[in-house]
């Protein structure tokens, strides 16, 4: 269904022709870049990538004490790397990022790049990191979420709701049940927050009152969500289309949610210190690295490209950021390389995305492998409201549990031959219950951690 989008205008005696304002032309206007840019050649992109990367490392030459030592000897000022000069730059790892600090500051950023502001990530393994980006990097944001929604063709008029860890104000709002619009440069429908602090029984009948068209949270907090609609067999005939961030999404859990909910789910990766990364294509479950903002590899671990098929860990580049540049950014996610996406946009394909090294469980002679549990198979054996597996050695697993009663001792047997059944080692499986496993303060929830080599 084609849907109507009206620009946003920066005064209501500009009727028409609407005139946007400074932002949100700024935003329209990388938007339309980005229409045409994304049926681009790979060949092409790469090359106009490459020219904003020559730009960017210049820029480091000059005005970034860590890029000065890191890169003398590998680059001249005003140099553009190719494929091969570029893989001959140092990775920057969490840790280096965090112990470097201002050194990784420039101190000329370009004053047309705007306004500058900071970040931090939710630090959901205990390793926060802060940044500082311009308003240039918004922007960007914005346009991607854009992106974002014109590809899943959401209609603009329509309500959305926002299930997330708010801020503070986003929680003043939330409390007054104030509206904001949506959509950068567009006229929207009304958006509305709500603390996925709040339980799946309240996030229920909260959606139930406001009948939101979209919906946004986190996956885990929509599995829990759909599971009380599922048994209470809650009606949400108005929604038409969720997305889900800042999580993994597993199959299971969004067929199990687009079952329940009986509304699709589209998909973003991102994150605080490098915007949205990638987005679910509009015609298949395939993301698709958004080349316009960043250079996304996905590396083996002798730091070669992985081919389709192979998975490696994600190192990003965000190619506008001249505050705090992050060259070669080692995420800490791992992801499998796609193949080329039959919807013919050159934009870079990533089948899925598989979440940190520390959500990989270490088996015996030192290999590491993604479990799957089957969430979905823990709650047919016995009443679970939530869980959690902990590896604590390699032959040692514990099951933090949030049940309805107490279990018995035929069923805590059940779980742990479930639990172990498609792992390639025996391990011994010990029960812990608790009244809730909460949520990282940036909202995020793991139901698998590995504390080997990750205290």
């Amino acid at each position: 269904m084609a849907h109507r989008y009206t620009l946003s205008t920066r005064d209501e005696s500009l009727l028409w022709p609407r005139v946007p304002n400074g932002e949100a032309a700024t935003v329209l206007a990388l938007h339309a870049q980005m229409e045409q840019s994304q049926w681009l050649t790979e060949a092409e992109i790469e090359s106009r990538r490459f020219a904003q990367l020559g730009a960017l490392l210049t820029h480091c030459l000059a005005t970034v004490p860590y890029y000065q030592e890191q890169f003398a000897g590998l680059l001249k000022p005003g140099e553009r790397p190719d494929r091969e000069a570029w893989r001959e730059l140092p990775i920057l790892t969490r840790s280096a990022l965090q112990q470097v600090g201002d050194k990784l500051l420039s101190h000329s950023p370009p004053a047309a790049h705007g306004r500058i502001t900071s970040k931090q990530s939710s630090g959901s393994t205990g390793k926060p990191v802060r940044i500082k980006t311009s308003a240039i990097n918004n922007h960007f944001f914005h346009a991607n979420n854009l992106r974002h929604y014109r590809w899943h063709e959401y209609d603009p008029t329509a309500r959305y709701a926002g299930i997330t860890r708010l801020t503070a104000a986003q929680r003043k709002l939330s409390a007054a049940a104030t509206p904001v619009p949506w959509m950068n440069g567009y006229m929207t429908g009304p958006f509305y927050y709500f603390d996925v602090g709040n339980s799946a029984s309240a996030q229920a009948a909260w959606l139930r009152r406001t009948e939101p068209q979209l919906l946004t949270t986190y996956p885990s907090n929509l599995k829990n969500l759909a599971e009380e609609v599922a048994a209470e067999r809650i009606a949400l005939p108005r929604l038409r289309a969720i997305t889900t961030m800042s999580e993994l999404l597993d199959p299971e859990t969004r067929s199990f949610c687009e079952q329940a909910l009986e509304a699709p789910i589209h998909d973003m990766y991102s994150a605080q210190e490098l915007g949205i990364v990638a987005l679910q294509c509009p015609d298949a479950e395939t993301y698709h690295a958004m080349a316009e903002s960043v250079l996304v590899e996905i590396l083996d671990e002798a730091g070669n490209p992985c081919t389709p098929g192979e998975i490696g860990r994600i190192v990003v580049t965000p190619l506008h950021n001249f505050v705090t540049p992050l060259i070669r950014y080692e995420v800490g996610d791992y992801a499998e390389v796609g193949h080329t996406c039959g919807c013919g946009r050159g934009l870079p394909a990533i089948k899925r995305i598989l979440g940190r090294v520390r959500n990989m469980l270490t088996l015996p002679d030192g290999q590491k492998i993604w479990p799957g549990f089957g969430s979905r198979g823990l709650t047919a054996i016995a009443p679970i409201r939530q869980h959690q597996v902990i590896q604590k050695s390699v032959d040692e697993l514990e099951a933090r549990l949030v049940t309805e009663r107490e279990l018995t001792v035929e069923e805590e047997e059940q779980l742990a031959e479930h639990i172990t059944r498609l792992l390639p080692s025996k391990m011994s499986v010990a029960f812990t219950y608790l009244a809730n496993i909460p949520r990282s303060p940036g909202g995020k929830f793991e139901d698998f951690i590995s504390e080997i080599d990750n205290p």
